[in-house]
């Protein structure tokens, strides 16, 4: 009798065991599961990241620019003589001559970046033209207002001018509400009606024949 009890207790013992070995052989396919489904969807996210175009990350935060949200008189203070007026409001009275080339681009498009050597060139090729008023318009995100900033300050090409930082796009949501990329070019009247459109980088000679 008690080595049929002793039998019983070494059969319990051993299915015991085995329970113990599944249930800690489960648990570890779990994690390993977890950690490869979640490498698959970092991976799938940087896929999709990089096809849309996502803003890279910044290594400093905007958040000390404490840029308002309202009104058109807030100026950043650059070290260079360019100036960025930060635009939350749409006001045509921007538009002071009876052609206003307004040029938009965003330090973060590639395309733009082929641009910006030209602006400065367009800017002083109409300086002293009493019928042409030229505005730069960076169509920029908090993420990157401070490569706005660095641009102005750095590039040589980009100097003695101002640029309305247009965070919410009032001013193309206003006269171009199809729009929806940069760059971008536009001559519009005092009232802000289009009268010609360029949608891609513009060069000096693009300008010169838009403001025709």
């Amino acid at each position: 009798m008690n080595k049929k009890i002793l039998r019983i207790d070494i059969i319990l013992l051993i299915i015991l065991a085995i329970l113990i070995g599944v249930a800690i052989y489960i648990a570890n396919f779990n994690s390993t599961n977890n950690k490869i489904s979640t490498n698959t969807i970092s991976n799938n996210n940087n896929v999709t990241n990089n096809t849309n175009n996502t803003l890279p990350e910044q290594e400093e935060s905007n958040n000390n620019l404490n840029l308002p949200t309202s009104g058109n008189d807030y100026v950043i203070t650059t070290k260079s003589k360019t100036s960025i007026r930060v635009i939350n409001e749409y006001d045509d009275k921007m538009f002071s001559k009876d052609k206003n080339l307004l040029i938009m681009f965003g330090t973060w498009c590639p395309n733009c970046q082929e641009e910006i050597s030209e602006i400065e060139k367009i800017i002083d090729y109409f300086k002293n033209n009493k019928n042409i008023n030229v505005i730069v318009i960076a169509h920029e995100y908090e993420e990157t207002v401070n490569d706005l900033i660095n641009l102005v300050e750095n590039d040589v090409d980009f100097q003695d001018i101002e640029v309305k930082l247009d965070l919410s796009r009032i001013i193309r949501k206003t006269i171009d509400p199809e729009a929806s990329t940069v760059p971008m070019s536009y001559v519009v009247d005092k009232k802000g009606n289009i009268l010609k459109k360029h949608d891609t980088s513009t060069t000096l000679q693009d300008a010169i024949q838009m403001v025709k």
